[in-house]
């Protein structure tokens, strides 16, 4: 029988990225359902209570204390437990090993103070905290990269203002991915330096962008994240236009690139007008967005998914430019059958690329945990006969554990499931690695597809894997395990939900999965 057992630490700070590490780990021990590790704040005792993970001892718990709570059988948390406080006890201990005389600072004054040459904060704790980190970062003249989320839209607001005043950049809230003089910053890749500038809404179709770009021979001058909302006109694009300056000021930038949503009307405006100023080559995607007259007018080149994009920014600079790496999918075997599509994702919109596209080619009934046109919106635990594409990084299911990218065990379980499913004729996912991402991706989804032989043995599985081959692991190494185990790797996710929807559709032949 099941139980939820608290550890509370008094006074004990620990930033996010590492409390969802803590939970992964902790998480694999047997026996265990689930782990959350978090600040005490009153936003996340609500996310304790929501995720069925509430204590008294929790409850009673101040802003200031660590929280960690464990759900299983009796063996499984006791083992949680002190693997979780064997982390806690290591941490602080590597954290302080610097050099010789060296101590850790403790604040971002004492750290601006140790090296006035620091030119950028990544804000990562708690919401409740993150907006008064953000303004610290700003009133030392600093950059910020505000991973945290639960920011509210008015904190936001204020903190781009600021930003904006100063002449500096606040990068989110719920940001994940930058690149920033060569350097990934949160979920993020290494890629060579070069003459295409980002600015992207989007966490991993900002990676995917610059991966592609990467495999094409083309560099990155530098990779913005503007966060979520940024676009909206609630917020008028604030970050994407501060970036989008920095870049036309950069010599070495030859082209522009901007990605996410489509913005607010105003902002679009806003967007656009920025773009003529700077006279720079531009290239755009919204995604969703089936209309582009204003950009096509002012000579702003418009692409239909993301490596379009990408290689329309390349070819700017380098003509001759190619996904080198040309990987052709057989036909599914014959005879072609048809039957449902699942699609299984840990980027958001990598997933939500993938749903739009095969929208456009599968007949209904469809459905997502996201809003995509067409699509039935569901629960990603409500059971449903009929195409699916489901994110594995919403809110619904990241409550109480790591984000997928980071800990991909429940997403490898769904994986399994719907290769278990009679009625499903193809399984699509995605793999993002590099900066921040689980270093074993590959090997857990062949232990999924092993684990649900025979029923999978008719089943066709289709992935891409957004990474480069200067990340640990490198993408080639992890498509190479996938196609030995059978999985259909394509160059992108573009061609993957092409291709897989065709699979499911039981047509077979070329077109633009190649």
């Amino acid at each position: 029988m099941s139980r939820v057992f608290a550890v509370i630490k008094r006074d004990s700070y620990r930033d996010s990225i590492f409390l969802m590490r803590l939970s992964a780990q902790a998480s694999r021990s047997g026996g265990v359902e689930a782990v959350s590790a978090m600040m005490a704040t009153d936003r996340n005792k609500d996310l304790f209570a929501a995720s069925g993970l509430m204590t008294p001892e929790i409850a009673a718990a101040a802003p200031n204390d660590l929280a960690i709570a464990i759900k299983g059988d009796a063996a499984g948390v006791d083992a949680a437990a002190a693997l979780a406080l064997q982390l806690l006890d290591a941490e602080p201990e590597r954290r302080k090993s610097g050099g010789v005389g060296e101590e850790t600072p403790a604040t971002l004054r004492q750290a601006k103070r140790a090296d006035a040459g620091l030119n950028i904060a990544l804000v990562s704790v708690a919401g409740d905290f993150a907006r008064y980190e953000a303004a610290e970062a700003l009133a030392l003249g600093m950059d910020v990269m505000l991973y945290s989320d639960n920011i509210s839209l008015a904190d936001e607001l204020a903190l781009k203002r600021l930003a904006d005043r100063k002449g500096l950049l606040v990068m989110g809230p719920d940001c994940g991915t930058a690149i920033i003089d060569g350097t990934p910053l949160a979920f993020a890749n290494r890629v060579r330096k070069g003459p295409v500038g980002v600015v992207g809404a989007s966490g991993t179709g900002l990676q995917e962008v610059t991966c592609l770009l990467e495999r094409m021979g083309v560099g990155i001058g530098q990779a913005y994240g503007a966060g979520g909302r940024d676009l909206k006109d609630d917020v008028g694009g604030i970050t994407a236009l501060a970036a989008l300056n920095r870049l036309g000021k950069d010599p070495t930038v030859e082209a522009l690139v901007i990605l996410g949503k489509p913005p607010g009307r105003e902002t679009r405006k806003k967007l656009l007008a920025r773009i003529r100023e700077i006279g720079k080559p531009a290239f755009v995607h919204y995604l969703g967005a089936d209309e582009y007259s204003a950009e096509e007018k002012a000579g702003v080149a418009a692409a239909r998914d993301l490596e379009e994009l990408a290689v329309k920014a390349a070819r700017h600079v380098r003509p001759s430019a190619a996904l080198g790496d040309a990987e052709s999918a057989p036909p599914p075997p014959s005879p072609a059958k048809s039957g449902c599509l699942h699609g299984i994702f840990g980027g958001g919109t990598l997933c939500q690329e993938a749903a739009l596209i095969c929208g456009e080619m599968l007949s209904s009934p469809r459905a997502s945990n996201l809003s995509a046109p067409g699509y039935e919106k569901i629960g990603g635990s409500d059971a449903f006969s009929g195409h699916l594409f489901l994110d594995l990084g919403e809110d619904e299911f990241t409550v109480g554990r790591p984000h997928p990218m980071m800990a991909p065990d429940l997403k490898m379980d769904r994986i399994a499931a719907a290769l278990r499913d009679p009625g499903v004729r193809v399984v699509l996912m995605d793999l993002v690695i590099g900066h921040g991402s689980h270093p074993r991706q590959a090997e857990l989804a062949v232990e999924a597809l092993t684990a649900a032989k025979p029923e999978s043995e008719e089943k066709i599985v289709v992935a891409s894997v957004t990474g480069t081959d200067a990340d640990n692991p490198t993408r080639e190494s992890q498509a190479k395990i996938l196609r030995e185990a059978g999985v259909i790797v394509l160059a992108s996710n573009a061609r993957a939900a092409r291709w897989a929807a065709r699979a499911a559709m039981g047509v077979t032949g070329d077109g633009d999965d190649q």
